[in-house]
């Protein structure tokens, strides 16, 4: 009968003593689903396609990316390209200038591109008409909506290369 009495006794030790890993598992499990649910709702604020630095589909992009880029390097071969207007103010509407260098005494026809628009939103994108004289591709007089980081986006092309161009700046009052 003593041996009874043991068994009884680890018994009610064994129930006595509490172990965590259970709750640890369902707090794992239960981490794993907030994770997986915020990043779900990140993503969604910001999807991959409102970056339209190609100005094109990410479908087209994708398929011909080693394109793009060789043109590009052909482009920047040609050309130097500068934005030093890294601030501007709301209250006064002005034009944004684009530099643009030839390395090579021939200024081939050019045809460009460009959008201003915020980083974290396309809601107040802006389609930009400009002008290329004298080396300068100056926009029309442009009023900022909202103050903050902006950006310039340009695609500029010749007859046969075409380059793309992103430009940040920070608009005050």
């Amino acid at each position: 009968m003593w041996y009874l009495s043991f068994i009884e006794r680890e018994q009610n030790v064994d129930k006595s003593k509490k172990t965590f890993w259970p709750y640890a598992i369902v707090l794992s499990i239960i981490g794993c689903v907030i994770a997986c649910t915020a990043t779900i709702i990140i993503s969604l604020d910001y999807p991959v396609e409102m970056d339209n630095y190609y100005f094109e589909r990410h479908q087209n992009i994708n398929s011909n990316i080693n394109e793009i880029l060789a043109s590009q390097k052909e482009f920047k071969a040609k050309f130097d390209v500068s934005f030093n207007d890294t601030n501007k103010s709301m209250s006064r509407a002005e034009p944004l200038n684009i530099i643009l260098t030839p390395k090579t005494a021939q200024i081939p026809q050019l045809k460009y591109d460009l959008l201003l628009t915020r980083p974290d939103t396309n809601k107040q994108n802006i389609n930009l008409n400009a002008t290329y004289h004298n080396g300068i591709l100056s926009t029309q007089d442009v009023k900022f909506p909202v103050q903050g980081r902006w950006q310039l986006m340009a695609k500029i092309s010749d007859l046969n290369t075409t380059a793309f161009y992103k430009f940040e700046f920070f608009v005050g009052k």
